[in-house]
């Protein structure tokens, strides 16, 4: 690396790492990424481009821009391909945390529920789960499609409230 890079760098340490900062938008990952670019700086072995210091600032945050946006680049190869996963599945972890259902207990409730729904209602659900279609109820029950629709509807809407509400009052 040509001295005039590496005294630019030394002298604006601070800015740089303020403008990786930009790109990053997080403190830790924006010294990872400037020194990233800088191993790549002084593994480079041809330079073609003039040694003052507007080139060289131009030059650097270019190389930010690239290594941070772009998935092939090597900082994203080496960084960022493996820590998604890993964001990703702790993120999942703590939403699952913070909205723990208790399964068995809301599926006690829903049995309870379906108890008190009444006979037709019941009936017409039942064959809805069945056959898999309004249109097949209908049929098979010679009730007209329209009237099975708001049966299953009304059956569905009752059994989610009465157990939702009883579950988030216990």
């Amino acid at each position: 690396m040509p001295i005039e890079i590496e005294q630019y760098i030394s002298n604006n340490y601070e800015f740089l790492i303020s403008v990786a900062q930009k790109y990053t938008k997080n403190k830790d990952w924006s010294y990872e990424l400037l020194h990233e670019v800088i191993l790549q700086l002084y593994n480079k072995k041809d330079w073609n481009i003039k040694v003052d210091n507007n080139s060289i600032k131009y030059y650097i945050i270019r190389c930010l821009m690239v290594n941070w946006t772009y998935p092939s680049s090597p900082f994203c190869k080496k960084h960022k391909q493996d820590t998604k996963f890993v964001e990703i599945n702790e993120a999942i972890e703590m939403a699952v945390e913070e909205t723990e259902i208790d399964t068995h207990r809301l599926l006690e409730l829903l049995e309870i529920e379906w108890t008190e729904v009444n006979w037709f209602n019941k009936i017409i659900f039942e064959k809805y789960m069945v056959l898999g279609s309004l249109k097949k109820v209908s049929k098979d029950t010679k009730i007209p499609l329209a009237s099975i629709g708001r049966y299953v509807k009304d059956t569905k809407e009752q059994l989610k409230l009465k157990t939702i509400t009883k579950y988030e009052n216990e």
